[in-house]
């Protein structure tokens, strides 16, 4: 059992991190190894100056790589070997970070088809941390981050976390030291191990069949 957090903001340690730890924290505890990628450790470069290398096999009836070099490949590499994935992303001016948009448009340059984007990525336990203010839009990103994840297996459990609902700034980090916040993230986690629990009776049932 191995879970993996991604946090997408764009500073090293701050609400994001603390707020995936914490949660990884909870699942380490029930046997799962855990890993997390800080998106500020990583290179993460959106699609550009590209030839649709992507759409290559419609375009030119042969198969080529996409020409951007950075971390994206490797984390999506991680995300295929990880049985549950959370994620964590911050509302920048009422949209989800660009770390985080940036990582999501390339996945069509990564994995080739939808098949194996259901199989691979989809199919797992996915819950989602964003934090945002909702006066700042922070619902806005709420949703989109959701309806990315429209089409996974399993509907991801998800929190939007406001920073100023617990008397905070998003800019001090310290989101993850208030027991309000610590009860949701628990509360979380408890999602995540129940999906867990009902993914592995259905593979149960379905080898079994």
């Amino acid at each position: 059992m191995k879970a993996l957090g991604i946090a997408f903001s764009a500073r090293k340690k701050g609400n994001c991190l603390n707020c995936v730890e914490y949660v990884l924290g909870k699942l380490k505890d029930q046997g799962f190894e855990t890993e997390v990628i800080n998106a500020y450790d990583c290179v993460i470069k959106p699609c550009s100056h590209c030839n649709y290398e992507c759409f290559a096999e419609k375009l030119r009836s042969k198969n080529e790589e996409c020409p951007i070099k950075d971390d994206v490949s490797a984390i999506y590499a991680k995300m295929k070997g990880a049985d549950v994935i959370v994620l964590a992303v911050p509302t920048y001016s009422g949209k989800a970070a660009s770390l985080y948009s940036a990582f999501t448009e390339r996945a069509q340059g990564i994995i080739k088809d939808y098949e194996e984007f259901k199989n691979t990525i989809l199919n797992k336990i996915i819950a989602l941390i964003i934090i945002g203010n909702v006066p700042a839009g922070g619902d806005l990103a709420y949703h989109t981050v959701i309806l990315d994840h429209h089409d996974c297996k399993y509907p991801p459990s998800s929190i939007l976390l406001q920073p100023a609902e617990y008397g905070q700034g998003s800019v001090l980090g310290t989101l993850v030291e208030d027991k309000r916040v610590k009860d949701r993230l628990n509360s979380l986690a408890e999602s995540i191990l129940d999906d867990w629990k009902s993914k592995q009776q259905q593979d149960t049932l379905l080898s079994d069949g």
